[in-house]
């Protein structure tokens, strides 16, 4: 017996005849985990399209975005979630997609997205009694900038880098450490603040903000187009803007906020094979859109995702199905 709508589902080993031009019954989402904020966004979207009564059913696993693109290519799975750097990694044989055969390459580039969101990023988090409100403030302090060898402290060390904080030059004290040790090394007053990946609320934040005052540092918004110049993919990146009445609502005024807060991050792409009916994308994005507000108060990290920016930063086209939706709807 199928189940949907429940937190986590065992994943099949074929998804259903999308190739056939007909419209299918079982349409299988690849999140990147259970507890991510992808996860939980297709958990929502599974429930409209049963309360819309709708032809389609979507059941949600967690394979992880690596994993999931080559089910989706293979056609084991339908929509998996994706950053959009990886997925260009993925069409130029590059990253964690190196070893992977032409064939599939092949079928990587010829996929199309639904639509990105902007909900996991990238938050620097000090000890609010550090004195640091900045970025440049960093300098001759110490910093968490995630583990040896992961991309957020390579990206870490050029975002601060346009903001006149060289880490490679000592400027301040970037230590590749994960932001759990971090945050215990910043409650014992060792370490001034820390990177940390992920939603909001956040877990770890949460729990660090029970021990100590917390605040947010931002980058600084006109810094964004000579940060995406210094990396690779650079173009994918954005900042994230939260409000701060959802900073307060997420962590019960434990973080100190004084206005919206910036984090980087880079849209995570919805992305199907070029074989979806076009129909069928029109159903899916059409349902998920029309009912966004149930979407969006599901959570604070949730009630980010807004359609303004479901076009914006993509590095695979878009699925004639879901265009179709947004240019009735005037987004394109």
């Amino acid at each position: 017996m199928r189940k949907y709508l429940i937190a986590a589902v065992v994943a099949l080993p074929l998804s259903f005849g999308f190739g056939s031009g007909t419209m299918a019954q079982e349409v299988i989402f690849s999140a990147v985990g259970p507890t991510t904020q992808d996860y939980q966004m297709a958990v929502a979207w599974s429930n409209l399209l049963a309360e819309a009564g709708s032809d389609l059913k979507m059941t949600v696993v967690d394979n992880g975005s690596v994993k999931g693109l080559r089910q989706v290519a293979q056609g084991q799975a339908d929509i998996v979630a994706i950053g959009a750097p990886h997925y260009k990694d993925a069409t130029e044989k590059d990253g964690q997609f190196q070893q992977d055969p032409d064939d599939l390459i092949a079928r990587y580039r010829n996929m199309r997205a639904l639509f990105a969101i902007t909900t996991s990023a990238a938050q620097y988090v000090v000890r609010a009694d550090s004195g640091i409100m900045t970025i440049p403030e960093f300098k001759g302090k110490t910093l968490a900038i995630g583990r040896p060898g992961g991309n957020a402290g390579r990206v870490t060390a050029a975002l601060f880098k346009t903001h006149g904080v060289d880490l490679e030059a000592g400027d301040a004290d970037g230590q590749y450490l994960k932001y759990q040790p971090a945050l215990e090394q910043m409650a014992n007053g060792t370490m001034d603040g820390t990177l940390v990946w992920g939603g909001i609320p956040h877990a770890a934040i949460d729990n660090a903000s029970r021990q100590m005052k917390l605040r947010f540092v931002s980058p600084d918004p006109s810094k964004l187009d000579d940060f995406r110049k210094t990396i690779s993919n650079g173009e994918y990146y954005v900042f994230q803007e939260v409000p701060a009445e959802t900073l307060e609502q997420a962590y019960e005024g434990r973080v100190e906020v004084a206005g919206p807060a910036h984090f980087w991050t880079f849209p995570f792409m919805m992305v199907v094979r070029d074989d979806m009916p076009e129909e069928t994308a029109y159903a899916l994005v059409k349902t998920f859109w029309d009912n966004i507000a149930q979407v969006n108060g599901m959570s604070p990290a949730l009630s980010l995702i807004q359609m303004k920016n479901a076009a914006t930063a993509l590095s695979a086209d878009l699925h004639p199905g879901a265009a179709r939706y947004y240019r009735e709807a005037g987004l394109i």
